[in-house]
């Protein structure tokens, strides 16, 4: 699975939600991720800037073709998406 971002929206100095295209299984879609968390400071080991989040989407498996058993097995999935980014 991709997940290109086309649009970050911000509340303040955060960001909120990220608007982007994901590919599964060679489907495309768009979602859009909400972001539960984010932080920026100087990673504590490398003293070098870093962020991190952790941000959610829920898509149905059958969109992608990914939709075996459905409706029998649940065809909502939630994805949990953690990241941590360091500058180089």
């Amino acid at each position: 699975a991709t997940f290109q971002s086309t649009k970050v929206i911000f509340d303040g100095d955060k960001p909120q939600r990220i608007d982007g295209n994901l590919t599964i299984k060679g489907v495309t879609k768009p979602v859009s991720l909400s972001v539960t968390s984010f932080q920026s400071m100087p990673h504590p080991m490398m003293k070098k800037p870093a962020i991190g989040a952790n941000a959610f989407t829920t898509i149905k498996r059958s969109d992608f073709g990914a939709g075996k058993y459905a409706p029998y097995v649940g065809d909502e999935v939630r994805i949990d998406i953690a990241l941590e980014a360091i500058a180089q």
